[in-house]
């Protein structure tokens, strides 16, 4: 059974507010599965081409997330930063996220983080555990789409009270698939063949 934590911390700059009082930078997307054979490992995604050569990480849109058994889990959470200018103020930042284009979209509102300066902020988590509940719960086998994109929610002071960072509207999509656990019988099965194998090979 494989333990997946999806971070999607994000970045980048929404569209018509690159010289507004207030928008989205620097979002990246960290996914590290643990098996129960290591400790982990981390690849980096980014959900605007904008930062991919900053950062050199894969492109969230249009990833291949893996395959997972049933049971696993895949958690999501991540990580961004905004700007403001002037009087205006970002008083909050989410990530909405839904499976197979559902019409309903989870909000996954993230806590604030630090002061960078100059009116930057970070909002979100680290990359040590998932802000929602298992993602796979519940999941039958077959190929299914993630789709994320990003919000703040200013004063709305010199700039809109919501700003969204989704692809012109059509989000961003990674796909992933769920696979059955091999069964006890099927278990039973190879181990008895290997026992078989090993008997002749004495003879």
């Amino acid at each position: 059974m494989k333990l997946t934590t999806l971070l999607a911390a994000s970045a980048l700059l929404t569209s018509g507010v690159s010289f507004g009082a207030a928008g989205i930078f620097d979002e990246l997307v960290w996914v590290t599965t643990i098996t129960p054979f290591d400790y982990g490992t981390s690849t980096f995604y980014e959900i605007d081409s904008d930062t991919a050569n900053l950062f050199s990480a894969t492109e969230f849109q249009g990833a291949n997330l893996g395959a997972f058994t049933v049971g696993g889990s895949l958690f999501l959470s991540g990580q961004q930063k905004s700007f403001k200018n002037g009087g205006t103020d970002v008083t909050q930042h989410a990530l909405f996220w839904s499976l197979d284009g559902g019409v309903t979209n989870n909000v996954l509102n993230y806590p604030f983080q630090a002061d960078l300066g100059g009116g930057d902020q970070r909002w979100g988590s680290d990359a040590t555990g998932g802000l929602t509940s298992n993602i796979l719960t519940g999941l039958p086998n077959g190929a299914y789409t993630l789709t994320v994109f990003s919000g703040i929610i200013t004063n709305n002071v010199d700039a809109s009270p919501q700003i969204f960072n989704n692809r012109g509207g059509q989000n961003y999509n990674a796909t992933f698939t769920v696979i059955p656990e091999p069964s006890s019988a099927a278990l039973l099965g190879l181990l008895g063949t290997a026992v078989l194998l090993r008997r002749r090979k004495k003879f």
